[in-house]
């Protein structure tokens, strides 16, 4: 995929991933190889978490959709190699932590359980998560409010 065009976002806004009906792929070796790659990748870049998390769901039987939306993230990467977390040190002696949130609830129809936070430590990032909550929201509020729980706790433990 050396000479292809390179793209802005690792996944298209506008559709969902599910499990689609497309013809199954007749050898999914090269597709869980790569995607195995991609979550190491995701370790220093929390940029993809989501949408390696999603392509993930579908290591068992990927299909050509699930190909191409793992295409769709190679021509990604090509776009933003030098991208990456950069630490630096902080200015002040008093550090400070900020946690950000969020909840996909309406966004996520197969399940309404998606959610994600982000967690620094002065500038820089020390921790973050994109995976599904362990028990269904009944509302956007509730979903909110469980991955606010979620982040607390994991700033308690640090």
């Amino acid at each position: 995929m050396d000479g292809v065009k390179p793209i802005q976002t690792p996944i298209s806004t506008s559709g969902d991933i599910s499990y689609d009906r497309s013809t199954l792929l007749t050898d999914a070796t090269e597709y869980r190889s790569i995607v195995g790659s991609l979550q190491y990748l995701t370790f220093t870049r929390p940029d993809l978490a989501y949408v390696v998390n999603k392509v993930c769901h579908f290591m068992h039987a990927p299909t050509v959709f699930h190909w191409s939306l793992v295409k769709r993230i190679l021509r990604y990467l090509k776009n933003t190699s030098t991208f990456g977390i950069l630490l630096r040190p902080y200015p002040s002696l008093q550090l400070s932590f900020s946690a950000y949130v969020d909840s996909d609830w309406a966004g996520s129809l197969e399940d309404r359980r998606t959610s994600g936070y982000c967690i620094f430590l002065g500038g820089n990032i020390i921790s973050w998560s994109a995976r599904k909550q362990k028990k269904i929201s009944r509302s956007s509020t509730e979903a909110e409010y469980r991955g606010l729980a979620i982040a607390t706790a994991e700033i308690m433990w640090i």
